[in-house]
C-alpha cells in the first residue's frame, strides 16, 4: 500500500490527465500539420543542429555537404533513368521517343554548362568545405570566437550550396516538363500522372511518430510507451539545438531566455513523469487493456 503522504488526489488525477491530453493534441497537430504540407522537410530544422553531435544531425540529410551533387555523372545518369523509366510507363511511340532523347541531349548538354561556368566556384567552395571541418576538428574549435567563425562559415557555405542547387533543380524541372510534352491527351490520364517524389525517410518518420504518439496519449492507449516516445523524440530535439551558455549560434530573440531548460525540455520532462504514471487506465483505453488483458494473463501483480 502506497503511503498516505504520497497518494495522488482527485484533483491531481484531472490535472495528470489533462497534461496527457494537452500533449497528445500538440503531438498530434504537429504531425498531421508536417503530413499536410507538401513542403515539410526537416532538413532546414538538421542543417542548424549545432553542438557536439551536430554533424551526427547533418548526416541525416542526404548529401548533406553536395559532394555528390555536384558531380557531373551523377546528374546525367540520372536523367538518363529518368527518360527509360517514363517511356516504359507511359509506352512511348518510336517518335516519341525520338523527342524524349533529344530533350534528354538538351538537359545534359545544359548540364555540362552549368558545370563548366561554375567549375572554378565549386572547386573553390569543396576546397573551403575541406578547410572549414578541419577547422571543426582542431583544438581551437571551442572557443567562443573559433564557433562563430565557423558558424558564419557553415552559412555562406550552405547559402552557395543553396542557390546552385535550386539552378540545377531549375535544369530538372526544364527537363521533365520538355519530355512531358510529347505525350498525347489519353496518355496524360491522371491515373498515371507522375506524383509528386516521396517524402524522405526521417521526414516520414518524424510525421507518423507524431501523429502515433499523439493519438495514443489522447485515447489513452499504450500511454506510457507513448509517453516515453514522446520524451525520446524531444530529447533529440533538445540534443540537436542545446540551449549551454557559450555555444553559438544563440537561440533567436523570438526564442526567449533559456538556460539549459526551455520548452522543450520542460515538455520532455513533463512526459517523462507520464510515463510513470498510469494516467491510460484513469480515463482512457488502457483501462481495459489492464483489467480485460494484463491482469488476467499476469496476473493482480502485473502493472501496466
Amino acid at each position: 500500500m502506497p503511503r498516505k503522504g504520497f497518494s495522488i488526489g482527485f484533483f491531481g488525477v484531472v490535472g495528470l490527465v489533462l497534461l496527457r491530453l494537452a500533449i497528445g493534441w500538440h503531438f498530434l497537430y504537429a504531425g498531421l500539420d508536417k503530413l499536410t504540407n507538401p513542403d515539410f522537410s526537416s532538413e532546414g530544422f538538421l542543417g542548424q543542429a549545432k553542438g557536439p553531435l551536430a554533424d551526427e544531425f547533418h548526416q541525416l540529410i542526404p548529401d548533406y555537404d553536395g559532394r555528390q551533387r555536384f558531380k557531373l555523372e551523377t546528374h546525367t545518369e540520372a536523367f538518363e533513368q529518368y527518360a527509360d523509366s517514363f517511356r516504359k510507363q507511359h509506352s512511348l511511340n518510336d517518335d516519341q521517343w525520338a523527342r524524349v532523347k533529344q530533350s534528354l541531349d538538351n538537359g545534359q548538354q545544359e548540364l555540362k554548362e552549368f558545370f563548366a561556368d561554375q567549375k572554378e566556384a565549386i572547386a573553390d567552395y569543396l576546397s573551403n568545405l575541406d578547410r572549414l571541418d578541419d577547422a571543426k576538428k582542431s583544438q581551437t574549435s571551442e572557443i567562443p570566437f573559433q564557433q562563430k567563425r565557423n558558424w558564419d562559415k557553415q552559412q555562406d557555405l550552405r547559402g552557395k550550396l543553396k542557390r546552385w542547387s535550386a539552378d540545377i533543380d531549375g535544369i530538372w524541372d526544364g527537363f521533365k516538363a520538355d519530355v512531358g510534352e510529347v505525350l498525347t491527351d489519353e496518355q496524360r490520364d491522371p491515373a498515371a500522372a507522375e506524383t509528386n517524389e516521396p517524402k524522405r525517410f526521417v521526414d516520414q518518420f518524424i510525421t507518423y511518430t507524431n501523429i502515433a504518439i499523439g493519438v495514443c496519449l489522447l485515447a489513452g492507449l499504450f500511454t506510457r510507451l507513448a509517453a516515453l516516445g514522446g520524451a525520446l523524440f524531444l530529447l533529440q530535439i533538445v540534443l540537436s539545438q542545446p540551449d549551454f551558455p557559450g555555444l553559438y549560434p544563440p537561440p533567436p530573440p523570438s526564442a526567449g531566455q533559456a538556460l539549459l531548460v526551455n520548452k522543450e525540455v520542460i515538455e520532455m520532462m513533463a512526459l517523462f513523469a507520464l510515463a510513470l504514471l498510469p494516467t491510460g487506465r484513469w480515463a482512457g483505453l488502457d483501462f481495459f487493456v489492464h483489467y480485460l488483458i494484463v491482469r488476467p494473463i499476469f496476473g493482480r501483480k502485473e502493472t501496466a
